[in-house]
Formats: structure tokens, sequence, C-alpha cells
């Protein structure tokens, strides 16, 4: 089973569609365009006028920074061996916590497939690491979908905490 086979982008947004977007109707083809279902939702609105959905634009902070390569060929997977086998041992870091601090100092990931029930059981996890863990202030956190490889590659939730 490939991967490229299950998801496509949407031609207007870029945004992942999957297989189960299309044969549910959640997305569709339009005018020979593959939308996704807020593209479907703006293009119904429009009255069926695709070109109305033109992409945002956002203003640089560095004009002069060489633009950063988001090609799939930049996305590398972690193997056992190049993360080390099992859980960082935290009492091995040399820097230390600063909880009243204003930069991170540690990172820490949580990942789930996308259920109720393995989110819900995330959150159990995380909430369960900040009661055992009472010197950690969070600082910052990211949320992303990733394909995990595992039996079957599947979409995850990936959560990245800084403290």
């Amino acid at each position: 089973m490939k991967v490229d086979d299950e998801v496509k982008a949407c031609e207007e947004c870029g945004a992942s569609v999957y297989k189960e977007h299309l044969t549910s109707g959640i997305a569709r083809y339009e005018d020979g365009k593959l939308l996704c279902s807020h593209c479907v939702a703006e293009y119904e609105k429009s009255g069926g006028a695709v070109d109305d959905l033109a992409p945002i634009e956002f203003e640089d902070d560095d004009e002069g920074a060489p633009a950063v390569d988001m090609s799939s060929s930049r996305i590398h997977t972690l193997t056992d061996a190049a993360r080390g086998k099992g859980v960082r041992d935290e009492s091995k870091s040399k820097r230390p916590l600063d909880p009243k601090g204003v930069g991170a100092s540690r990172v820490r990931t949580f990942h789930c497939r996308i259920s109720q029930g393995a989110v819900d059981f995330m959150m159990n996890q995380m909430n369960e690491w900040l009661d055992d863990h009472d010197d950690v202030t969070l600082k910052f956190a990211t949320t992303t979908i990733g394909m995990f490889e595992g039996k079957h590659t599947e979409p995850n939730l990936i959560m990245t905490v800084f403290y």
C-alpha cells in the first residue's frame, strides 16, 4: 500500500485530501480541479467560481533571506538507531530547567492516531506526565498531522511541547 496513492493535495490551497474524503463526498473534483472540503464549501458559496479562491500572500520579515525548501525531499524519518532506543533519560540533560525563564530548555513530543479514543488517551498521558513533573512549566506547544510508520502507515496527531 503506497501512501502517495491515498493522499492527494487540494489544487487550490494544497491541503491533504485522503481517499476517504473523495469516497464520502466531502472533497471532490470541480471544473477539473481536486478541491478539499473547505475549498468545496467556498466553491459552493461563490456560486461555482473557483478562480475567486486566490492564495493568501504573506509579508516576509526578511526579504533578503533565502527561500526555505518545503519539498517532501526535505522530510526524513528517524529510525530507532538514529534517535536511540527507548525514551530519553531526562536526568542526563545538562541544561537545567528554568521555570521562570523566557526560553524553553527541553522538548517532549507526544503522538497518537487520529481518533477520539486515541486523542483522549494522549491527553491523559500528557496530564499524567505534567502531574509527575512539578518542575515543568510549559513555554510553547505545536501540533501537526504527519504519517507514522508502524504496522500500518497512518496519519498521526503530533504535539511537541517545549518546557
